[in-house]
């Protein structure tokens, strides 16, 4: 293990000598055979797995009175208004008026008169306590003095947003600590880490930041680091589209100094101390598959109907004893079952997954249904567009019962339900007795196409991100056209394959499109306004197969977030207002992508990836 262009961080192109014997034309960076990494595999395989927290430790609460949802539709956990009932969701619709604490504007029904606490028209906001991050105002129990930060009483919201369901949703509690973990494995002369990080995203800028840091903390950092986001959207927001919306246009919904102090800084620490921390090791790798509950974990919300009940999983054992290190679980669905009414960070059903994988299941009684393996548990995102949700399905738990909609019983039945499949397979898993590494990674650049996202690009600060061949201060043209750096990468483990694609891939670009992939549903309904034309669609070999090993993974938001990696054969755009609103049918998705042109680019990058063969 040794520096290679500082760990690729800089996204330097120093790797120009001859690689050894292969097949096709490597990528830009790639290990073994790169200046550096000339003598590759050894046989002496390491592991090493960390894990550290990434969840705030210190911020502003709502006033639950202005959350607009309220009763039993809340989740567990929610906080109680002055009605004794629990609150939820979103900010009411006058949150940003200045109509005192009871929440009422005049000409509502319901106002009287002006609050008798004086708070109506006062100049200040009413929805948050302006107390600080400690949230102790003078006059509370423990209160010494202002916050030390300056957040008390400076006028300003200083809690977080939670990224996923619309603007206006304010953080108010930790129900589960999002963290950030990573496995480094080493092999002689080679070595990568796999990070990931519980976020909704993060940018390509954001992954750059990660991997000089490491470099600079370590004298023999690791030569590549593939950094994936789990994708839940029940966390602060990292990306920056979330925020508060008082008037037309949304604000940032970062908590930046939070995100580069604590989320990147501890990302980049999660790398280190699993690398200072590897042990001789061995591997075991399986595949798992959900079967007849398929459904009762996720739903394809467009067609065609195309789902990947496969769960991927690897243990890691020390060589001597046998002990668990840790595993790894790959699986594909948006971490969203608690939906837009819940206001507690939290990694959804990952929490749930890992935790069983960790401890086991156990049903309400607490006893012991399945063992777990032990160790840290790192949980790898796979092909979530198109949309893969656990949004409306039914999930019967552990304890037979159907799971309330959009709470943590839900949460936890698909955790469960997913990590038994993988626990299941850990029972037939087939040690790799030749755990060769290898690594390609390809950077490259997308075209901005989507107008939406061009505005707040270029003319705001919402998502902060480097625009490439692009002058602001001319109009845009072909010659004159914003592009984002983003990156496709190859990872080989024995016979496992890892292909890190940069958002959110439709799985029938992964799998194909066999009717036995749609669970008992049309592959596409014949009640589609505005179906995909699969006659336009590509055909077989699909990724998957293309990447060629024995066990196959596609990781999802992998080294950037781009949105969804929407196909050229089902891209329809509205056709008045494209990108602002959605044409007819299930296009939502295309709103959120960034152009008809980012799958084809992604796509013939993949595939020259995929083409290439290390000298092993």
């Amino acid at each position: 293990m040794r520096r290679l262009s500082l760990v690729l961080a800089l996204v330097a192109s120093s790797c120009s000598a001859p690689p050894k014997p292969g097949k096709g034309v490597p990528p830009e960076h790639f290990c073994p055979g790169a200046a550096g990494c000339e003598k590759g595999n050894d046989g002496n395989f390491t592991v090493g797995i960390a894990s550290i927290a990434t969840s705030p430790t210190g911020w502003e609460q709502p006033r639950p009175d202005f959350l607009a949802s309220k009763g039993d539709i809340c989740n567990e956990g929610a906080p109680r208004g002055t009605d004794g009932l629990p609150h939820c969701s979103e900010l009411i619709a006058d949150a940003f008026k200045d109509c005192g604490k009871d929440t009422l504007c005049p000409g509502v029904t319901g106002y009287v008169a002006p609050d008798a606490d004086g708070s109506q028209g006062d100049g200040v906001l009413d929805w948050f306590s302006d107390c600080g991050r400690d949230r102790k105002c003078p006059g509370d129990v423990g209160y010494t003095a202002p916050d030390a930060d300056g957040t008390e009483g400076n006028g300003k919201f200083d809690g977080f947003w939670l990224a996923g369901f619309g603007n206006n949703i304010p953080m108010w509690s930790v129900h589960d600590d999002t963290f950030a973990r990573a496995v480094v494995m080493t092999n002689g002369d080679v070595s990568i880490a796999i990070l990931s990080i519980d976020a909704v995203g993060l940018f390509n800028d954001d992954i750059v930041k990660i991997r000089a840091r490491v470099a600079k903390k370590m004298v023999n950092p690791p030569d590549f680091i593939m950094v994936s986001a789990t994708h839940t959207h029940e966390a602060p927001d990292t990306m920056g589209q979330w925020g508060p919306r008082p008037v037309f246009l949304p604000e940032r919904g970062v908590d930046d100094v939070w995100f580069d102090k604590v989320v990147l800084e501890n990302a980049a620490q999660a790398v280190v101390d699993a690398a200072t921390s590897a042990k001789p090791a061995k591997v075991f790798a399986a595949t798992g598959h959900l079967g007849a509950r398929t459904r009762e974990t996720l739903r394809d919300s467009r067609d065609p109907q195309v789902i990947d009940d496969t769960v991927t999983v690897l243990r890691f054992a020390e060589k001597v004893s046998g002990d668990t290190i840790g595993t790894l679980v790959n699986y594909g669905n948006h971490p969203e079952s608690l939906s837009d009414v819940n206001n507690q960070s939290s990694s959804d059903f990952v929490w749930g997954i890992r935790e069983a994988m960790e401890k086991g299941v156990f049903n309400a009684q607490g006893q012991l249904l399945a063992p777990g393996a032990g160790g840290t548990c790192v949980f790898l995102q796979g092909k979530v567009g198109g949309l893969m949700n656990p949004l409306q399905v039914e999930v019967t738990t552990v304890d037979g019962e159907v799971a309330k909609q959009r709470s943590y019983a839900k949460v936890k039945g698909i955790g469960d339900l997913v990590a038994k499949t993988a626990l299941d397979a850990l029972g037939g898993a087939q040690e790799i007795t030749a755990p060769l590494l290898a690594f390609g990674h390809q950077p490259l650049l997308f075209r901005v196409e989507n107008t939406s996202f061009q505005l707040v690009f270029i003319n705001f600060s919402i998502l902060k991100r480097r625009l490439f061949d692009f002058d602001r201060v001319k109009v845009i043209s072909e010659t004159n056209f914003p592009k984002v750096q983003s990156e496709v990468s190859k990872i080989q483990l024995g016979p496992v394959r890892f292909l890190g694609v940069p958002g959110e891939l439709f799985p029938e670009l992964a799998i194909g499109f066999d009717a036995a992939f749609a669970y008992g549903r049309p592959l596409v309904s014949e009640s589609n306004p505005n179906p995909p034309d699969l006659s336009m669609a590509p055909g077989p070999p699909y990724l998957q197969e293309q990447l060629g090993g024995d066990i196959n993974m596609v990781v999802g938001l992998s080294g950037d977030e781009v949105g969804y990696l929407v196909p050229p054969y089902d891209y329809k755009l509205h056709p008045t207002a494209p990108y602002a609103e959605q044409a007819e049918g299930n296009h939502y998705e295309e709103t959120n992508s960034l152009g008809p042109s980012t799958v084809p680019t992604l796509l013939e990058a993949a595939q020259k990836l995929m083409s290439w063969e290390p000298g092993l």
